[in-house]
């Protein structure tokens, strides 16, 4: 990985974001012609203007408008992970990844738990993103839909009946006079992401009922399971959502399930540690936790 030199990059993150080469070297305490000297270095080793005068002071181009953006947040990267090591000292710190609606609807409402066991133990949550590889040296505990053969980087252990059913508020059901499948196309169908799931549950469903699988094509998408979840409960419309997930909801009956057809049977929610590094006692320590809660399924936890 070849990079421009750090001091220029430093420089020029300073001059890009107050817009000030005064500025910039008084934040970094060094001379105007320090900072100059460093912008353009860092210029020539790009081979591209990306400071520009105008008037009395300067101005981005518009290539340097577009290195701001990515220099700036890997930056801001940096100091916000320097800050938590800072704060958090010789503390143990877990690094979990976890799917938003998982972390949100399942794993927040429990973590008082953790912490009044383990007060000693910090940890960092952080939402899981299809489109970001994981990457087995920056985390500790991950929690992801799938089978283990999917990560072979790690040990994986079902945490969760991975099961997904259909479900909506009672609320909705009643005023839209919901009896069973054959009313679904008075309702509105929300998408996690993708319109697959609901076309194959769809396609599931026709077994039993006159039900047109092409009514995937319908109803409203969503980026991820945290909006879906809460346009399901806000009355919105009917979701594929995974029951063992949304359980205490179920419980609570603000959200009823339309049908006891589920689709993604064979999948469960794992729990995952890095296979090739030693994983940190307190990571183990989370690990064990999250499987001692209820509901989940009980074989037994990572070793080392």
């Amino acid at each position: 990985m070849k990079l421009p030199p750090l001091q220029s990059l430093r420089s020029f993150e300073a001059v890009a974001r107050m817009l000030s080469v005064t500025r910039a070297a008084d934040e970094l305490c060094v001379s105007h012609s320090a900072v100059s000297h460093q912008l353009r270095k860092l210029e020539e080793w790009i081979g591209i203007a990306l400071v520009e005068r105008s008037g009395r002071g300067i101005r981005l181009t518009e290539a340097g408008e577009r290195y701001k953006l990515k220099v700036c947040e890997a930056f801001e990267t940096i100091h916000a992970e320097t800050e938590l090591l800072r704060k958090h000292g010789s503390d143990p710190l877990v690094r979990v990844s976890c799917l938003p609606m998982f972390a949100v609807a399942w794993l927040m409402p429990q973590m008082h738990d953790f912490w009044g066991k383990f007060p000693d133990i910090q940890v960092a949550i952080q939402y899981a993103r299809a489109s970001k590889p994981l990457d087995p040296a920056l985390v500790d505990v991950v929690i992801e839909h799938g089978n283990p053969s999917d990560f072979p980087d790690f040990v994986a252990v079902p945490l969760l009946d991975g099961s997904t059913v259909p479900v909506a508020s009672p609320e909705y059901l009643q005023k839209n006079n919901y009896r069973d499948p054959t009313d679904l196309p008075r309702l509105t169908l929300l998408h996690d992401e993708d319109r697959k799931f609901w076309a194959l549950w769809l396609k599931k469903i026709s077994i039993d009922f006159d039900v047109d699988p092409q009514l995937c094509e319908t109803g409203l998408l969503f980026p991820d399971g945290n909006l879906t979840l809460a346009a399901c409960l806000a009355g919105e419309g009917v979701a594929l959502l995974p029951r063992s997930v949304i359980l205490s909801q179920l419980r609570a009956k603000t959200l009823t399930s339309l049908s006891t057809v589920a689709i993604e049977e064979e999948k469960s929610y794992l729990l995952l540690t890095p296979k090739n590094r030693p994983v940190p006692r307190s990571a183990l320590c989370f690990a064990q936790w999250m499987q001692s809660l209820s509901g989940t399924i009980k074989i037994g936890v990572p070793k080392r």
